[in-house]
């Protein structure tokens, strides 16, 4: 008679990988410049990538120069806007005193991600905790926006460099807000990196590099004025 094995069955259990919530709430020590791209520019260049070279660009993308075109759609705001593709003149002063007054402008939660994995690299921690950028951008969460609350905002027009061989000045539009503050939420695993030291990086990128446009110029910076913690 054949020998047999009894079949052991090999059970891995898995625990549950729990991550925490905080809530940090910053103020702003200089001004905030939120300036991404256009939806104009981005059309054409949209319309220019997916059409073979020469194509011939339709009016409708070429539309006459209108700062508050450019200054209302290079926001992300809270809540959606109205977007006037079909006549830029149709963005008016007005429109973007309404939207400042009851819409929010919004920081992207990656610029936050961005920031404080520069001040990892840049102020040591890279070196102390022996990981790597990497590993603060997979354990650390941010919201898609961070809504900004502000005293008063304004506008600014700004000659700057393109980058590559033929370097030239291109006009930018940039909203700009003054005494400004922001929650940001985040979620994080504590085995990875404990609280204290994702408050250690706020403080860091707050103090040296800031968020937002311009940051170099030494627009963008912040503190911590309080914590919330959510289990």
């Amino acid at each position: 008679m054949a020998n047999t094995k009894k079949a052991t069955e090999n059970m891995i259990h898995a625990s549950e990988i729990k991550t925490k919530e905080m809530v940090v709430h910053i103020v702003g020590d200089s001004d905030l410049i939120l300036c991404a791209k256009s939806r104009s520019y981005e059309r054409e260049e949209m319309f220019k990538q997916s059409h073979p070279k020469g194509t011939k660009i339709p009016a409708e993308y070429q539309q006459n120069y209108n700062l508050w075109e450019k200054l209302i759609t290079s926001i992300h705001w809270q809540n959606p806007i109205v977007f006037h593709d079909d006549d830029y003149s149709l963005y008016t002063e007005e429109e973007w005193t309404d939207y400042m007054k009851n819409n929010k402008p919004c920081i992207l939660g990656k610029a936050f991600q961005d920031s404080l994995k520069e001040a990892f690299i840049s102020c040591g921690f890279k070196d102390s905790t022996g990981k790597a950028g990497t590993d603060f951008k997979r354990t650390i969460n941010f919201e898609t926006v961070t809504p900004v609350d502000f005293a008063t905002a304004g506008y600014d027009q700004h000659l700057a460099q393109t980058s590559g061989l033929s370097r030239t000045n291109v006009l930018t539009q940039q909203n700009v807000f003054y005494g400004w503050s922001a929650d940001v939420k985040l979620s994080y695993l504590e085995v990875a990196f404990p609280k204290e030291t994702i408050l250690d990086l706020f403080t860091c990128a707050g103090k040296f590099i800031g968020i937002g446009a311009r940051r170099g110029e030494g627009y963008g910076r912040y503190h911590i004025e309080t914590v919330t913690y959510e289990e």
